[in-house]
C-alpha cells in the first residue's frame, strides 16, 4: 500500500477485562508507531501487558479504546490479508510431520481461494533460517533451537508484512539464544519483514531493536522508547563494545523505575 509511513500506529489504546468481579486494566493510553521495515523490541517486568499488546496488533485482543492500525488498515483486515505472521515461546510443531511438512502447514490450515505461499518456497525458507539439511528431520529429532527456526521458517511461508514474536527465545540457554538473535537478523536483512518482539533480556533487546520500547505495569503503558543508535552490523562483537554497555545499562535504570 504505497504512502504508507507506519506498519504500526496505536493511538491511545486501552484493554479492560473482567476477572473475578473485578475490572481490570492490561493496558492503558498506549501510543507508538513502528515504521515499515522497521524492528522493535518490547521490554517490560512481568505483568506489564507485553504479550496483550501484541495480541492487539495481531487482532487476537480487541481494544477497549483508542485505535490499532497495521498499514493503514484495522489489524482485522491485516488478518484477512494474511499479513501477520506470529511465533511464539513454544515453537508449536505438529509431531507427526517432518521440518518441511511443518513449515508447509499455513498453506493447508484455513485455505482461501487463490491463497498462495510467497516468493520463497519452503524449503528456500528453512535454508534461510539455517535448516536447509534438515528437511525430513521430525520434531523429536531436533533441539529446541531448530524447533524455534522451523516455527520462523513456517510464519514466513505466506510473507506477512509483519512478524510478531512473543518471547520466542525465552527458553533457551544462553548460547544458542544469541545464535538465533543473529539468524533472526539476517532473516530481518533478508525479507525486509517488519518485526515486533517481545523479551524479557535486556541485551537482547538492545542487540535486536532499531528501538526498545519500555513498557511499566500496573497499568501497561509505555515508559519511554529508546533508539538504539549503535555503529556498524549488528554482531556477536557489539556487545562488548562500551556504548552497548552503556544503552544497556540506561535501559536497566528505566526498567527500575517501572
Amino acid at each position: 500500500m504505497p504512502g504508507i509511513a507506519a506498519a504500526v500506529d496505536l493511538r491511545d489504546v486501552g484493554v479492560r477485562f473482567s476477572r473475578d468481579g473485578r475490572d481490570v486494566v492490561a493496558l492503558d493510553a498506549v501510543s507508538f508507531r513502528v515504521p515499515v521495515g522497521g524492528f522493535t523490541t518490547l521490554l517490560g517486568p512481568s505483568g506489564c501487558g507485553k504479550s496483550t499488546l501484541l495480541r492487539v496488533v495481531a487482532d487476537i485482543v480487541r481494544p477497549s479504546t483508542g485505535t490499532a492500525r497495521l498499514f493503514g488498515q484495522s489489524p482485522a483486515q491485516a488478518r484477512r490479508d494474511r499479513a501477520i505472521g506470529f511465533v511464539f515461546q513454544d515453537a508449536a510443531l505438529l509431531p507427526w510431520r517432518n521440518a518441511i511438512d511443518n513449515v508447509r502447514l499455513p498453506l493447508q490450515v484455513g485455505r482461501r481461494p487463490g491463497m498462495k505461499q510467497g516468493r520463497r518456497s519452503a524449503e528456500e525458507l528453512l535454508a534461510l533460517v539455517g535448516l536447509g539439511g534438515r528437511a525430513g528431520a521430525f520434531p523429536h529429532e531436533l533441539s529446541g533451537g531448530m524447533r524455534q527456526r522451523v516455527s520462523i521458517a513456517r510464519a514466513l511461508l505466506q510473507e506477512p508484512r509483519i512478524l510478531l514474536m512473543d518471547e520466542p527465545f525465552g527458553a533457551l540457554d544462553e548460547i544458542t539464544r544469541d545464535r538465533l538473535n543473529d539468524v533472526l537478523l539476517d532473516v530481518w536483512r533478508e525479507t525486509g519483514t517488519t518485526i515486533l518482539f517481545v523479551t524479557h533480556s535486556i541485551h537482547e533487546a538492545a542487540y535486536l531493536g532499531q528501538d526498545v520500547m519500555l513498557l511499566a505495569a500496573h497499568p501497561g503503558r509505555v515508559r519511554e522508547i529508546v533508539p538504539v543508535e549503535l555503529d556498524g552490523p549488528r554482531v556477536p562483537a557489539v556487545r562488548d563494545r562500551p556504548e552497548f554497555a552503556t544503552l544497556t545499562g540506561r535501559l536497566r535504570r528505566i526498567l527500575e523505575t517501572c
